[in-house]
């Protein structure tokens, strides 16, 4: 007799989250993004042969397994077939995509796996906490994040401001979720706890992307539809949320109240007008993973020669991202690429509308607040966050109205 897959979850899958969101190699070349990648890496083959050796009688439908397959193969044809792909450029995806597939053949115990990222979440919270209050715990290891400027601080695990606002963002939801679909008095308090040191760390990043997640994660809440009649007590978990969004919300304006809006969207604007019009280059196939960073400084010269304005001036910069997911897998990946990663990312959110617990819709609200950050920033390019991203993206598959 086979041994359940679900036994092997419990702790394979958590693992993984966990350490690709705390893992950091403290005076690497890349302290924060190369231990990640490797661990995403080895977690991807790991769940790839327990998906074979032990197979699944509860597998996702087909239609979503064929486009996780597409987002491997799309992403090997361009990078073959890419002008400017990069060699390494192709390996965080590549993870992604054969961690989805394993997931869809042989799911996790969503139990574990949302625990994971409500833990991991926390942990990341406290260290940013700590960083915001001047007490880094790196640098009791005698190491600490070179970035200038007040804000810059608060890196958490991840290296950047952003990076923890994009992960706080997601997690902050599970751990609702989590506290709304606890059975004990104590495990809710502790949730709820939780959650308030992930808002308290979120709103201390002072991203303005986040109050564009969190807010599209609490209207997700509207859009999602629970199959049986709401009790008394469902009614007013749900005014409670709704109390809580609009805390949330509150509180997150006024801790971005001293950046200007308008100076962060104007510098999008910039990266967007001088990134886009190059998907035409190479429509089909893109110009292959990694391509960005390669091409961006001849992208830049040629937008200036046309006659730029001279107060965009002030963004001329390297840029390693297009701050836009979407627009970065038509340039990376083009149509052929985009298409099945966009249409596994609609499978989802659909699947998981008629989510039957607090737990689903908490996933689902983690998956839109990821979706809606990826409008203005890259965490689709982040091992942590795209870890997030494969692991509730199959979570929300597997849920069953």
């Amino acid at each position: 007799m086979k041994p359940s897959p679900n036994g092997l979850s419990r702790w394979l899958v958590p693992a993984m989250v966990v350490t690709v969101t705390l893992a950091v190699a403290p005076g690497g070349e890349t302290p924060f993004s190369g231990v990640k990648t490797a661990v995403f890496g080895v977690a991807s083959v790991a769940l790839l042969l327990r998906a074979a050796l032990l197979g699944s009688s509860s597998h996702a439908p087909l239609a979503p397994r064929v486009l996780a397959g597409l987002w491997i193969g799309t992403l090997a044809l361009s990078q073959f077939l890419g002008p400017a792909a990069s060699p390494g450029g192709m390996w965080l995806e590549a993870a992604a995509g054969v961690v989805i597939l394993s997931l869809l053949q042989a799911p996790p115990e969503p139990g574990p796996a949302l625990r994971a990222i409500a833990g991991a979440g926390t942990a990341l919270a406290l260290v940013a906490g700590l960083q915001f209050l001047g007490v880094d715990p790196f640098r009791w290891m005698g190491w600490a994040s070179t970035h200038p400027g007040e804000r810059m601080r608060i890196y958490g695990t991840l290296g950047n401001p952003n990076f923890v606002a994009a992960y706080l963002g997601a997690s902050l939801c599970i751990t609702l979720g989590e506290a709304a679909s606890a059975a004990r008095a104590s495990h809710r308090r502790a949730w709820a706890a939780a959650a308030v040191l992930q808002l308290g760390a979120l709103a201390a990043t002072r991203s303005w992307g986040s109050v564009l997640a969190v807010g599209a994660a609490a209207l997700s809440l509207a859009w999602t539809r629970t199959p049986t009649p709401r009790s008394e007590i469902s009614r007013g978990r749900g005014w409670g949320a709704l109390v809580l969004a609009g805390f949330a919300a509150a509180l997150l304006l006024l801790a971005v109240s001293g950046r200007s809006l308008s100076t962060v969207l104007a510098g999008r604007l910039y990266l967007w007008e001088v990134a886009a019009p190059h998907v035409f280059d190479a429509p089909v196939f893109g110009h292959g993973p990694g391509s960005f960073v390669t091409l961006w400084p001849a992208w830049e010269a040629e937008y200036w020669a046309r006659g730029a304005p001279a107060e965009q001036e002030r963004f001329v910069a390297p840029q390693d991202h297009a701050h836009l997911d979407y627009l970065e897998w038509l340039l990376s990946l083009g149509l052929v690429g985009t298409a099945p990663r966009l249409l596994l990312l609609l499978a989802a959110l659909r699947a998981g509308r008629q989510a039957p617990d607090a737990r689903g819709r908490a996933v689902i609200a983690a998956l839109v607040a990821l979706a809606a950050r990826a409008l203005t920033d890259f965490p689709f390019a982040r091992p942590a966050e795209l870890c997030l991203l494969a692991v509730l993206t199959t979570l929300a598959l597997h849920r069953k109205p």
